[in-house]
């Protein structure tokens, strides 16, 4: 795993001049969540909006995912953003790790949006391998990936690239949220 990838965390935002303070301000707000098929920007919030107890067929005046939107930024996460900043809605959902790169960058100033809801931290991604490969074969594999330095030029390529500090052994933990959402959703 990414080091990166524990205890991932999603948000929903509003702008901080909406009066929106909590979910339950949602309720008949105009809600724009990321790709129907990211964890974090789209299966997962859907999936606590309908824990917190809101239906977003019903109790939302929209609930759009970034697929069934005409859009031209560069992620569906910084789509959420654009839109919430021009007021096409209301509340969105993003990343921690959005919230972090954006105002690294000055895109999203600290006092323009306020994050209204965190979830619970859950695991996010994790290099898997068939269930019937040899235990000796995946934890070289495991090693490999987890010597991967950054003070090595190569190394610091590689993380560069995967946009982490350090790979970690994998964990069974923390995707509990994930299965149950993905059951849910029946896509699991």
């Amino acid at each position: 795993m990414r080091d990166v990838d524990l205890n991932f965390t999603t948000h929903f935002i509003a702008r901080a001049s909406s009066g929106i303070t909590e979910v339950h301000d949602l309720k008949g707000k105009r809600i724009a969540l990321g790709r129907r098929a990211s964890m974090e920007a789209g299966l997962l919030p859907y999936y606590f909006l309908q824990q917190l107890g809101l239906d977003p067929a019903h109790d939302l005046a929209a609930c759009s995912f970034y697929d069934e939107r005409q859009a031209d930024a560069r992620s569906d996460e910084r789509d959420v953003v654009e839109r919430l900043g021009r007021q096409e809605f209301d509340a969105g959902a993003v990343s921690r790790r959005t919230i972090e790169a954006l105002r690294a960058e000055g895109t999203l100033g600290p006092d323009s949006f306020r994050i209204i809801w965190s979830s619970p931290g859950y695991s996010h991604c994790c290099f898997t391998a068939q269930s019937d490969m040899d235990p000796a074969l995946a934890e070289k594999i495991t090693q490999a990936f987890v010597a991967i330095d950054a003070r090595d030029p190569a190394g610091k390529a590689v993380l560069e690239g995967e946009g982490c500090n350090a790979f970690v052994p994998g964990i069974t933990t923390g995707w509990e949220t994930l299965e149950q959402a993905a059951e849910q959703a029946r896509i699991l």
